[in-house]
């Protein structure tokens, strides 16, 4: 951060307007991946990929109706949902009562429990909603072993959820409507803004073709299958082949067989 002050201190002070924990992930008291790990810019170069071909008007009526799409058909969902969360968490809690069925729950008091998975024992405080195993305070949903807790009482399991992932917060996430702003000849636009003029940005275009697929860093794993060409495995290519070639669909011997 001094680093970035000593260039632009108009971006530190920017940056600093909100709280580092809100945007640096080593500040953040809570987990800040396994629900989003992909930048929303990214998204949206994805989905308008074709859209950026065209006139930045035509782009962003395109941008407009994506938008406007996916705020009413999201809305209508969450208005849609009898759940007290959303329906993501909902089958989330779903398939981990399954597995909290086999576990054995001995409660300690009115809160706590100790629940006992292949040998190991767990403590599980519904009151601070806490497990030993952490799960439940980084996902601030119930694991498997608080669930078990959960149905060892009779209680609703939402009640332990993060408010983040109540159907509340969902519709207040939708809650806003995006609307069409119109033909050019209906703008009410102030003379403070037309008078001003825009430039276009100082850019030198580099040569080559413009990619248009994103840049996979190389943590991300890769989605590349490799085909044997010899033996129709899948994992390996045919310098690596240790198997037998395969056999040619019209060969007498695979007749034969």
């Amino acid at each position: 951060m001094s680093d970035i002050a000593n260039v632009d201190k108009k971006t530190y002070d920017y940056l600093m307007e909100e709280p580092p924990e809100r945007w640096a992930r080593s500040c953040s008291p809570q987990r800040r991946y396994d629900m989003l790990t992909t930048n929303i810019v990214e998204s949206m170069n994805s989905v308008q990929l074709e859209a950026r071909e065209l006139p930045i008007l035509r782009m962003m009526d395109f941008i407009q109706v994506k938008l406007q799409h996916w705020f009413y058909e999201k809305r209508n969902k969450a208005e849609g949902t009898f759940y007290d969360v959303s329906c993501w968490v909902e089958e989330e809690l779903k398939n981990r009562i399954d597995l909290a069925f086999t576990l054995n729950v001995f409660p300690v008091d009115s809160w706590r429990s100790r629940v006992e998975e292949e040998g190991i024992t767990f403590l599980v405080d519904l009151n601070k909603r806490t497990c030993d195993c952490f799960q439940f305070q980084l996902d601030e949903l119930p694991c498997i072993h608080a669930i078990a807790a959960i149905e060892k009482r009779n209680i609703k399991k939402s009640d332990f959820c993060s408010h983040w992932y109540l159907k509340e917060s969902w519709l207040k996430t939708y809650e806003r409507q995006i609307h069409p702003v119109g033909h050019t000849d209906s703008w009410i636009v102030p003379e403070s803004v037309k008078s001003q003029i825009v430039k276009p940005p100082d850019f030198k275009v580099p040569p080559g073709r413009r990619q248009k697929k994103r840049h996979i860093p190389a943590t991300e794993p890769s989605k590349i299958t490799f085909k044997c060409g010899r033996c129709r495995r899948i994992g390996h290519n045919r310098t690596a082949c240790i198997y037998s070639p395969a056999l040619h669909p019209f060969s007498r011997k695979h007749r034969e067989e």
